[in-house]
């Protein structure tokens, strides 16, 4: 047997060690079964959206998650706590990952650009949103299809696409334009695209909403214009609803992407979901519009509350604090199409609300032992599974998953994760669920200290040496973890 077999063979060995070391840490077995069915190195998604951007397509079993390419980093440990990292990458990465088996299928570099996905199952597209173009991808193969550009704002190709929602029915994906000018109040756009190509069918424009004005303690303000506009869809009744910071709210026709009305309503809304079971929008009050800069209200929660809509009527009912929604902002609610249940996470109290669908009250409200940041529904297998903290640094931070029952909200089972995770997305067929997970370590030592310095750069199968890392340096590795949550 040569040394360089026998070297990969001990560096296979040591690749299983360090992934039964992952699954020990993570749990994650019950008896008789694998709970962690994959863990696949990815680059760091937590700059993302909604901390982080992850899609699955449950027809074809695969997750795609939107990360920056770098699969490990060096990072300095700070005294209160958290860390900090340098270096950049020439492109982000989608990772196509099985997730019936946890296995990474491909790694596709996308422009640095790209900060959102969709995925059409209906047409076994992927959508890769970046300034001023639209990367499509065959979602069988990973294989770009072609780029087609958008347009939407003054600022043309410097424009990016916000949040985006998928109408499989329709054959449409409906897309908010990000101006990037945020000095000026750009009109908003709302893209209606064709689910197959990407093309641009309809461009529609609203005025911009109110704007986030700072007043600094001299007395100078100025005012901030992101984006306005928030989606939800009304797949039954074929209507997507154009919720605007200014108060309005707009009805589209999906399938012909038409304005059919718009109307004032007495709040402005910002994030929105809906309930097609019953008709009513479950949506967040945008906070007002003025903050002092370094007063200690500017450190206070936004002043935002959750409240159920009738969009026939328009009528609006508070149903939920300002406090409930903290942590996870417009994320931090679920509609659960299979129980007329909304879930709401409540990061003051550490809970997760069970809501009645039709009139908003409290049915029940589950403690999950931490911070609930995110949740995805399963409603095939009636689950809704939660992410929940504890801890305030990373040294102590404990990260686990809440698997809750979508009918009756009971607590099924609780998955720790250790450290921290960032994305979370379920495929509905096989049940599974993919999330990322962070690991910091000290750079582990050379296992090859003992070739001689001239003899290494000639050996090209032996790694290079580990870097080198002071006292408050460590290693941070991004991980996708295939998770089965029954």
């Amino acid at each position: 047997m040569t040394a360089r077999r026998i070297t990969r063979i001990a560096a296979g060995l040591v690749s299983v060690a360090a992934f039964a070391g992952l699954a020990g840490l993570v749990a994650l077995r019950a008896p008789g079964k694998r709970v962690v069915l994959g863990s696949v190195p990815v680059g760091n998604p937590s700059w993302g959206p909604s901390w982080g951007t992850a899609n699955v397509d449950s027809r074809l079993g695969r997750a795609f998650i939107l990360d920056d390419g770098i699969l490990q980093q060096q990072v300095t440990l700070n005294t209160g706590g958290g860390y900090s990292w340098s270096g950049s990458n020439s492109s982000n990465k989608i990772h196509i990952i099985d997730t019936r088996t946890g296995r990474l299928i491909k790694a596709i570099d996308v422009p640095q650009s790209v900060r959102s996905l969709a995925v059409d199952t209906a047409t076994a597209r992927v959508f890769a949103f970046g300034q001023g173009q639209i990367q499509v991808l065959d979602a069988r193969s990973g294989s770009t299809l072609g780029t087609i550009p958008f347009t939407g704002n003054l600022n043309g190709f410097n424009d990016s696409i916000g949040t985006s929602l998928v109408d499989e029915r329709a054959g449409q994906v409906f897309a908010t334009v990000d101006p990037q000018d945020s000095n000026a109040p750009l009109d908003q756009h709302v893209l209606v695209l064709d689910g197959r190509t990407g093309r641009t069918l309809r461009d529609l424009a609203f005025p911009h909403g109110a704007g986030i004005t700072s007043i600094s303690p001299n007395g100078s303000r100025s005012t901030y214009y992101g984006p306005s506009l928030s989606l939800t869809l009304d797949a039954r009744a074929g209507h997507l609803y154009v919720f605007n910071t200014n108060g309005q709210m707009s009805v589209v026709d999906s399938a012909s992407g038409r304005l059919l009305s718009t109307r004032r309503l007495p709040v402005a809304l910002a994030g929105a979901r809906m309930d097609e079971r019953t008709g009513r929008v479950f949506a967040v009050t945008a906070p007002p519009g003025a903050v002092a800069v370094g007063s200690p209200r500017r450190r206070q929660p936004p002043q935002s509350a959750l409240v159920m809509l009738d969009p026939a009527t328009g009528a609006i009912r508070t149903i939920a604090p300002a406090t409930a929604l903290f942590w996870g902002g417009p994320a931090a609610t679920a509609i659960a199409g299979d129980s007329d249940r909304v879930f709401v996470l409540d990061g003051t109290r550490r809970t997760v609300d069970v809501r009645d669908g039709a009139d908003g009250r409290l049915v029940r409200a589950v403690a999950v032992d931490g911070r609930p940041l995110q949740i995805a529904l399963d409603g095939p297998h009636h689950r809704a599974l939660v992410t929940a903290f504890s801890g305030y640094t990373y040294a102590t931070v404990n990260e686990r998953i809440a698997v809750l029952d979508t009918r009756t909200g009971a607590l099924l089972r609780t998955i720790s994760l250790g450290h921290v995770g960032y994305v979370l997305a379920v495929d509905t067929g096989t049940g599974h669920l993919v999330a990322t997970y962070d690991t910091m370590a000290a750079a582990p030592a050379d296992r090859y200290a003992w070739l001689p310095g001239w003899l290494r750069p000639r050996l090209p199968w032996i790694p290079p040496p580990p870097p080198s890392l002071g006292p408050n340096q460590r290693l941070l590795t991004h991980m996708a973890l295939t998770i089965d949550p029954s």
